[in-house]
C-alpha cells in the first residue's frame, strides 16, 4: 500500500517544484511514485479539435487516448474527490503525493498519511531528505 504523502503551500512556494525532485529522487532509488493535483480552476489537457477532444466534447462519459508509452484517462466525474482519484491510481505504487485539497473538504484525512507544509523561505533539500527517509524507513520495515 502507498504511503499518501499532502504536499501543501500558498502559491509560489515550492511545493511542485519540491515534489518534481521527490519524484526524481525516488525514483533513482527504485520507488514508484504517484501524484494527484488538485486543479481547482479546472483544466485542459486536451487540444481543441483533436479526436479525443471532439469525442469529450459530443458527450461520452471516458475517453481513454493510448499510445505506445501512456495513457491519457479523462473521465466525467459528478463529485471529483481525492478518494475517487487515488482509487484509478495502480495499487503498486509505493509513494502518491497529494498537491492541493488543503481547503476543500476533500482533504479527508484518514486517506493522508503525512503533511508536508512548504513555505516560499524553507529549505526544499531538507523537505525532500525527509520525505526520502520517511520512504526509505517505511522499506527497511516490509522486508
Amino acid at each position: 500500500m502507498a504511503v499518501i504523502i499532502g504536499v501543501r503551500g500558498p502559491s509560489g512556494s515550492g511545493k511542485t517544484t519540491l515534489i518534481e525532485r521527490l519524484i526524481r529522487r525516488l525514483k533513482q532509488r527504485g520507488f514508484s511514485v504517484g501524484v494527484v493535483k488538485h486543479a481547482h480552476d479546472g483544466f485542459q489537457l486536451d487540444r481543441r479539435g483533436k479526436d479525443s477532444w471532439r469525442m469529450w466534447e459530443a458527450g461520452a462519459q471516458v475517453v481513454v487516448a493510448a499510445a505506445p508509452q501512456e495513457l491519457f484517462l479523462r473521465q466525467r466525474h459528478p463529485a471529483a474527490s481525492l478518494r475517487a482519484a487515488l482509487a484509478l491510481l495502480p495499487k503498486t505504487l509505493d509513494c502518491i503525493f497529494v498537491e492541493g485539497f488543503a481547503r476543500s473538504r476533500q482533504a479527508e484525512k484518514p486517506v493522508v498519511q503525512a503533511v508536508v507544509d512548504v513555505r516560499p523561505t524553507q529549505n526544499l533539500a531538507a523537505l525532500e531528505a525527509a520525505v526520502v527517509n520517511l520512504l526509505t524507513r517505511r522499506r527497511s520495515r516490509k522486508r
